[in-house]
Order: structure tokens, then sequence, then C-alpha cells
């Protein structure tokens, strides 16, 4: 392959930087290529609990490495001792074979969720709890505080002791909180982290975290606050992307009806990675305060850029939604999801047109839509939970 030796570079971190974006780019024009930068990056990724090997084993290795790839003899070069290791580290990864990658794809996957998205009695929160137990939240922004003695409370009144009520067998179960449409959550997890939970969120999380990381799943829209801790990364996972921080502020959406998933950094810095053991020709992400990523479901690209608007993210927290130059379209399907209801609206809509402007989420629905009106120019009538929307003449 034209490529191999610069790709056994990459994947073992013996390229600069420079050199590896350019590479990268000659990649992303040829797909025979990314094929094969895909087939070396996913052995390499399966070699994380590989044995140390005698140098002539690892040269033997490498050259029926390089006989599998088809690499001409004439061409190619040995860059160094600790080059033909990691090359034939490779090598052995292949020789796993299904099994391996298999297993190794297994841990890529994501959270399972016990509870349905959205459910609760009533229209109310719930707290599912690890040893089976379901609280159902009264109020429509219930507070829920985890402590290191494993006490759960809800809304600074009722307390659950789950070190005498959890057995050894849910111990490594995780705790999960859903928020249907029109409620909000804010949780304070065991470190002291802050979570504000849109609504049509659920997330899962650990009465206490592990010796080595802080784990949690979030499927919606949250906003966390990370206390620091170098010895202990923090991470948050959807079922696409992970977002890992050591202790920052930050917003994620990851409404799994919508194309992009977007992260919004306030403060602090995050790494953005794929969640999938067959990403290729993609590295980390890191987010610097007023940044926003975006991860597009569809073709798996993240595009990072300057947000200079990063209040409005997060002012859903304090009860108010903001937008500014927002597609009527947007705003309409944020309402529709945090109200339930249904925007019903013709092709002749200007939908894409660009707004600016805010609105009290307290406020009933008719409420809002009177300030839509005005904002957006449009005219609209409510039938039930249908909201039919014009453009006003």
């Amino acid at each position: 392959m034209k490529y191999t030796n610069e790709i056994l570079q990459i994947v073992t971190g013996n390229m600069n930087a420079v050199h590896k974006n350019e590479v990268l780019s000659q990649l992303l024009k040829d797909k025979e290529a990314r094929e094969e930068y895909r087939k070396i990056k996913n052995a390499w990724a399966l070699t994380s609990s590989t044995k140390e090997m005698s140098e002539s084993q690892t040269e033997k290795l490498y050259m029926n490495f390089r006989e599998q790839l088809a690499i001409k003899q004439k061409s190619f070069r040995i860059f160094s001792s600790s080059f033909i290791k990691y090359a034939a580290i490779l090598i052995l990864a292949l020789s796993i074979g299904a099994v391996g990658f298999w297993d190794f794809y297994k841990n890529q996957k994501s959270y399972v969720y016990s509870t349905i998205a959205e459910s609760g009695k009533n229209g109310m929160s719930q707290l599912h709890l690890s040893n089976g137990t379901t609280v159902s939240l009264e109020k429509d922004n219930s507070k829920i505080a985890l402590s290191a003695d494993q006490k759960v409370t809800i809304d600074e009144e009722k307390v659950i002791d789950l070190k005498n009520k959890t057995s050894q067998a849910d111990e490594s179960k995780m705790n999960e909180v859903v928020v249907p449409f029109g409620k909000r959550i804010q949780l304070a997890l065991e470190d002291g982290t802050k979570v504000w939970l849109n609504a049509g969120s659920r997330m899962a999380f650990p009465t206490k975290f592990k010796s080595n990381k802080r784990e949690v799943f979030l499927e919606g829209e949250g906003y966390f606050e990370v206390v620091h801790n170098q010895n202990l990364p923090f991470y948050v996972n959807t079922n696409e992307i992970a977002i890992k921080v050591l202790g920052t502020k930050f917003n994620i959406s990851a409404y799994g009806s919508e194309k992009l998933i977007e992260a919004v950094l306030i403060e602090g810095s995050i790494a953005i990675n794929e969640r999938s053991a067959l990403s290729f020709i993609k590295s980390g992400s890191i987010l610097m305060p007023n940044q926003k990523a975006s991860y597009d479901r569809n073709d798996r690209s993240l595009i990072v850029k300057e947000e200079p608007n990063v209040d409005d993210a997060i002012a859903w927290t304090e009860g108010w939604f903001k937008f500014h130059r927002q597609s009527i379209n947007d705003v309409l399907n944020k309402l529709q999801r945090y109200y339930n209801v249904q925007f019903d609206f013709n092709a002749e809509f200007p939908a894409e047109d660009l707004i600016t402007g805010k609105l009290y989420l307290n406020d009933s629905i008719e409420q809002v839509m009177l300030t839509m009106e005005v904002v957006a120019k449009l005219q609209y009538r409510i039938s039930g939970n249908k909201i039919y929307v014009g453009k006003k003449m």
C-alpha cells in the first residue's frame, strides 16, 4: 500500500502533528487508503492487553505483517527497533480474529436503559434506584442529591439509605432518572458534580463512582458542572460520543430524535471522541471555552466552531429559552419537546427564517405562542396538543 508506512507511524504515535494532518488529508481523498487505515487502527485498538515479546518474535511477526499488506521490499525501510515492535503487535492483534474484535466492539457499545424514555406516572419525573426501588418526583424541578455514604436525598426532604437496602448484586447496577416533557431535574452526584437535566431526558449514574473513573450515560440534554479530580476523569457517554473532562462546565444536547449532538463549553476544557470501534481517520477534538462541537449522526462528522452566545445554551437551567439567529423550525422543535405539543405548518411557512429572542418556560404554551406571534411574525391555532402555524398576513 502507498501509505502503509505513514499509517503505521500514525497509529503507533511516531509522527508529529503537522505531518500527521498532512497524511490524514491525503487519506481522505483515497478510498483504498482509508480502508487500510481503518483495518490497521482497529487492529491496534485490540492490543491493550498484549504481553511483551522478544525482539526476534516481533521482527518475525512484522515480516508477516509486511507480506500481508503486500509491501514492496524495495520501497520499505525500517524506521527503528521500537517501530518494528509496534508494527509486530499489530499483526498479533490481527491474528486474534473476529472473537477478539467482537469483544472490543462490545465494550464500545453504550449503556442499555431499563426504563423507557419520557416515561413517568402522571407525567412525573422518576428515579429508578439500583435496588429496584422507583420514586416518583412530584415537583416540576425536583432536586436529587447523592452522598458519599450512599444516601439519596430527594427535594431536601425524603432520604433513602442505599447502603442498607442494596444487595451485593445491585452494587454494579446504575441508578436511572427519567425526566418527561415539561419537567427538569437537578442532580448532585456523590463526588459533588452537579447536573441539570432538561425535559425529555434520562441519565444513568452509579451510587458511588469506581476507583479509576467517573462515568455517566446521557440521553437528552444536560448541563454539567464537574468537580475537578486530576486522577479520576469524568466521562459523559451518549450512544455515539464520549466526553472526557477533569473539571469543567459544559452543556450537551443528545436527543435521539435529532440529527445533531451538540456540546457547548462554558469553562475548562473537554475532549470529545466517537464511541465506536469502527471509527477511522478521526482523532478526538478538544473544546475550549466559548466553543461548540456538533456531531452529525448521519455522516459521523464532528465540527467545532466558536460560540459567542454560550449563556444561551444553559439559560434553560434557569427556566429561560434563549435563541440568537436560530431558525423558526429549530425553536418550534424545542418548544414541541418541552411542552409535549405538535406543530403543524404547511410548505409555504418560512420555517428557516432566523429569529432572536427569549421565552420564559414557566409560562403556559398559550402565553409562549403569544410571544412567538410577535417575535416570529406568525399566526397560530391551538387544538388540544396540536398547534397549527401559518405565516402572518
